[in-house]
């Protein structure tokens, strides 16, 4: 019998210091997501995209698809401005329509801070010639690193400038 209550003890001991450790969990929890969601207030972005230069690089068939790999150079304005070089893998369907895989270098200035963007991109083009693009910040340096955000394009492909809109973050 006078081994129950040191038990009790043990156990009892054993489940305070649980819901301890438990607190301790949920109140760290709660402080990263505060200072988290106070920490990445996003700004809106919006301006053009316009192509200065294409250069065919390779082009080939696979299967019915026609598959494109392109150097594009544009220039951007409103929130992101500056010159880029893209990568541009373009396959087009039999359809007419295409998807395109992008990787781009934007000698970009936003805030007054100047520094290299790298952007990863998906985009496709439908029949009516819309191009949709979604421009994700993969990297950022120089006075821009830190920066986070993403680009959307849905526009005329035909338009001298293509208009963008999106939100980003530069601590």
């Amino acid at each position: 019998m006078h081994q129950a209550p040191i038990r009790v003890g043990i156990s009892a001991s054993l489940r305070v210091g649980r819901l301890v450790a438990i607190a301790a969990m949920i109140a760290a929890a709660a402080v990263t997501l505060i200072s988290t969601a106070t920490a990445s207030s996003q700004e809106a972005a919006a301006g053009t995209i316009s192509v200065t230069e294409r250069t065919l690089v390779l082009s080939y068939r696979d299967g019915n698809d026609i598959v494109r790999e392109l150097q594009v150079r544009r220039t951007l304005t409103g929130t992101f401005s500056g010159s880029e070089v893209s990568l541009v893998h373009n396959v087009t369907h039999p359809d007419g329509t295409a998807d395109l895989t992008v990787v781009s270098s934007c000698n970009c200035t936003v805030e007054g801070r100047t520094g290299t963007v790298t952007f990863s991109e998906r985009a496709s083009v439908d029949l009516d010639g819309i191009i949709t693009v979604k421009r994700k910040i993969i990297d950022a340096t120089g006075g821009l690193e830190g920066l986070r955000g993403t680009l959307y394009v849905s526009d005329l492909l035909a338009k001298p400038a293509q208009d963008y809109t999106g939100r980003y973050d530069l601590d």
